[in-house]
């Protein structure tokens, strides 16, 4: 027997995801749906730490540099496993309500809309 959820799931019409506009070459907002990760797999186990100094590690993991909005506070309680280092700071991010772009060699941290200007 079919469980009623997976009946109903089933029965659902799919329709196409609507068009959305390309994104700019040189500002990715992180956090947009259909995002691919391509970091490195770290480890952080982290207790209320300052999201400026955690932004701010992530210079060494990335290899980059890391420019962080001045209006940028918050604190950190995670504990992630073999996860890409992108994929980390993105969700350590949108959970404070930031995001990053990523330009050749830098990456900058703050509000969304301060970052498409």
């Amino acid at each position: 027997m079919i469980p009623a959820a997976l009946f109903l799931l089933g029965a659902a019409k799919v329709r196409p995801a609507p068009a959305r506009p390309a994104p700019s070459a040189d500002v990715v907002v992180v956090g947009e749906s259909g995002r691919r990760y391509r970091g490195e797999p770290i480890s952080l186990d982290l207790e209320d730490a300052d999201l400026v100094d955690v932004c701010l590690s992530f210079s060494k993991i990335a290899k980059a540099n890391v420019v962080v909005d001045p209006g940028v506070r918050g604190s950190v309680t995670v504990r992630l496993n073999d996860v890409p280092w992108d994929q980390a700071l993105d969700l350590i991010l949108r959970m404070n309500g930031y995001a990053m772009t990523r330009e050749p060699r830098i990456v900058r941290i703050g509000r969304p809309e301060a970052l498409r200007r």
